[in-house]
C-alpha cells in the first residue's frame, strides 16, 4: 500500500475510532454499573440514578449520538511499530480529522485559547490534542487508543509530592482525602488512574495510561495489586456515592503504574475518570488492514468483534 493511501486509511479510522469512543463505553464499564445496581437499595436515589445512566449509555450506543453533551478533550496514545511503515505522530491527520468531526457536530468543539478564551471551533490549537507516543520494537502495527476526558473529572485531578522518607504510608490517607474533597464533583462513580514514582510529569503521565486497562484488572506486580485494591475499598466506604448522593459506589477500579523515584522526591498523580469512561482501540497494520478493540492489562491490543459493530469478517 502507498504512504498516501496508508495516511487516508489512518484519517478513516481516526474518524471512525472517535466516533466510537464518544458514542459507547466498553463492556467492562456497562458490566461495573450494573454490578453497582445490585450493591444500592433498589428504590433509592442513588439506584434510580445509576439506571437512568446505563439508559442513557444503551441510547447513545444504539442511536450512535454522544453519550454524554461533554465529548471530553480527545487524548490519543500511539504505540508506533518500528517496523510501521510510516514513521511520524500523526498529528496533521488527527487534528483534520477532529476538525472534520466538530463540523458535523459528531464531537463538541472543548479547545479554548487559555489566555484569550477563543475557541477554534476545529478541537485544535496549540499543543492539541493531547498526545503520546511510543515506539514498540519489532512490530509493524499503529494502535491508536483515544480516550475521551471530560472536564468535570478532569478538574479533580491531582499531583502530590509526598514527604519521602512517609511517601508509602501517606499513599492511602492522601488519596482518600482528595476523593473526599472531590465529592459529586467528578460525575461518580469514579475510575482512579493513579501514579506512583516518577517525576512529577510521569507519575501524571502513568495515572492517565492506568485508566486504558480494562476495569478491575489488578497490577502484574504484588504490592501494586495489593494498593490498588486496598484503596478501591477504602474509596468505597467514604459514602460518597452515585453523582454524590450516598452509597457504597464511589470508584469502580483503581489501577495504578509506577516509575522509579529521584530518592528525594515522592510523586502521586491521581487522574480521576467520570462513570461515562470513552476509550477505544484499533489496530493498522503495514498493508493498512484495520480492526477495533481494547487494549489489555499490559497494553496490549485485544480485538473486540462486539466493539460497537466495527469489526466485520
Amino acid at each position: 500500500m502507498s504512504q498516501e493511501r496508508l495516511l487516508h486509511t489512518i484519517e478513516q479510522t481516526i474518524y471512525q475510532l472517535v466516533i466510537s469512543s464518544s458514542t459507547s463505553v466498553t463492556p467492562d464499564v456497562l458490566q461495573a454499573l450494573q454490578n453497582c445496581v445490585q450493591k444500592n437499595e433498589p428504590l433509592s436515589v442513588s439506584s434510580s440514578q445509576l439506571n437512568l445512566m446505563i439508559s442513557n449509555i444503551d441510547y447513545g450506543q444504539t442511536h450512535q449520538i454522544p453519550i454524554c453533551q461533554d465529548t471530553g478533550h480527545v487524548n490519543f496514545f500511539l504505540q508506533l511499530g518500528e517496523n510501521f511503515p510510516i514513521q511520524s505522530d500523526f498529528k496533521e491527520q488527527i487534528l483534520k480529522t477532529l476538525a472534520q468531526l466538530t463540523r458535523e457536530s459528531l464531537i463538541r468543539p472543548n479547545t479554548v485559547d487559555p489566555i484569550s478564551n477563543e475557541n477554534p471551533n476545529s478541537n485544535g490549537g496549540i499543543n492539541t490534542p493531547p498526545l503520546y507516543l511510543e515506539i514498540i520494537p519489532d512490530s509493524s502495527d499503529l494502535i491508536i487508543t483515544v480516550l475521551n476526558k471530560g472536564g468535570g473529572s478532569e478538574n479533580m485531578c491531582r499531583l502530590f509530592m509526598l514527604p519521602p522518607a512517609q511517601g508509602r504510608e501517606l499513599i492511602v490517607p492522601t488519596i482518600k482525602d482528595a476523593i473526599l474533597e472531590a465529592g459529586g464533583k467528578p460525575c461518580p462513580p469514579i475510575i482512579l488512574g493513579v501514579g506512583l514514582g516518577g517525576d512529577s510529569v510521569k507519575a501524571m503521565y502513568l495515572a492517565k495510561k492506568a485508566l486504558l486497562r480494562p476495569l478491575g484488572t489488578n497490577h502484574s506486580r504484588k504490592e501494586i495489586s495489593e494498593l490498588e485494591t486496598e484503596i478501591l475499598h477504602e474509596l468505597n466506604k467514604l459514602d460518597i456515592g452515585v453523582m454524590g448522593l450516598g452509597g457504597p459506589c464511589t470508584c469502580l477500579a483503581v489501577h495504578m503504574e509506577y516509575s522509579m523515584r529521584h530518592p528525594a522526591t515522592y510523586p502521586l498523580g491521581l487522574v480521576v475518570e467520570c462513570y461515562s469512561h470513552r476509550t477505544r482501540s484499533c489496530k493498522i497494520n503495514h498493508q493498512g488492514d484495520v480492526l477495533f478493540g481494547k487494549l489489555d492489562a499490559q497494553y496490549k491490543f485485544i480485538e473486540e468483534t462486539s466493539a460497537a459493530g466495527m469489526n466485520k469478517k
